[in-house]
């Protein structure tokens, strides 16, 4: 933890699962954070590589979870000591101001978005992503931007009491289960304890997976879904995206993000229907 006097405790809260590819980044540019008042948890569920090691040279706090995401997510938010929580992915590489641009604007804001770039934009799958991010990106402008069911990115860093009435809104059973959505349920819940949300921009890198990333991240999720099918957040949240369809405008880029839609679409309802045995 590093310190800084008179500034409020930040707590990074990043969950892992056999991560070892992407950590490094995630945590470098943790590191390289100008605010200096900081905590960082990963909070790992299981990870048979090399993860945690990695995570341990950055001298980071290392918390198991015998859970899937919501539950890391929320393990790490009980475990934080923070008056803002950030809730990061491994494969995001923060900009070395984000977190003290972030807090600079709490006074204003319950909650930020953090707008999001691509690190990697070589080969077809990343290149794709990339459009994709500047399409959504596009949409900060639209009235509807931070609505969570027709917006563009769930907020991804929080007054901490905000993400506590969040969860204490989803229900308990549904926590330990929920792996694709657990991002969009605890923003989906933010937004009816606030409206008070805004955007950092040029907050985030995205290291773009390959193909076979891609592939084997959305079949878990597509498998994961049956989880939450019969909760209440299955028709605002998470529906669409599985037997919906997706509206972009007929440009190059819409097309583009079109095209990233259906190839997420099409896997994960191949994962939906051919679960794995975790899932089965």
């Amino acid at each position: 933890m590093r310190k800084m006097d008179n500034k409020p405790l930040v707590s990074i809260t990043i969950p892992s699962y056999n991560s070892e590819k992407m950590i490094r980044f995630c945590l470098e540019g943790v590191s390289k954070q100008t605010y200096q008042n900081i905590e960082t948890l990963v909070i790992d569920s299981g990870s048979i590589d090399r993860t945690k090691d990695i995570a341990s040279s950055y001298g980071v706090r290392i918390i198991h979870c015998d859970g899937k995401l919501l539950a890391a997510r929320y393990l790490g938010l009980k475990e934080a000591k923070g008056q803002y929580i950030a809730l990061i992915d491994t494969d995001q590489i923060l900009e070395p101001a984000t977190i003290e641009r972030a807090v600079d604007l709490m006074d204003s804001y319950d909650m930020l978005v953090f707008e999001e770039h691509s690190y990697n934009t070589e080969w077809l799958i990343p290149k794709l992503y990339s459009t994709s991010r500047q399409v959504m990106n596009a949409r900060f402008e639209k009235p509807y931007a931070f609505d969570p069911v027709k917006g563009v990115n769930p907020a991804r860093f929080f007054k901490r009491n905000i993400l506590e009435r969040a969860f204490t809104a989803i229900p308990g059973e549904l926590i330990p289960k929920i792996i694709h959505g657990d991002h969009d349920i605890i923003y989906y819940e933010s937004y009816k304890v606030s409206k008070r949300v805004g955007v950092l921009r040029n907050a985030v890198y995205h290291v773009e997976p390959s193909w076979g990333k891609l592939w084997k991240t959305n079949y878990r999720y597509g498998a994961s879904l049956k989880s939450i099918k019969n909760s209440y957040y299955w028709e605002p949240l998470l529906k669409k995206r599985v037997t919906g369809g997706f509206s972009f405008a007929p440009t190059i880029p819409g097309l583009q993000t079109w095209l990233l839609a259906m190839i997420f679409k099409v896997v994960q309802l191949i994962g939906y229907h051919f679960p794995p045995r975790e899932f089965s």
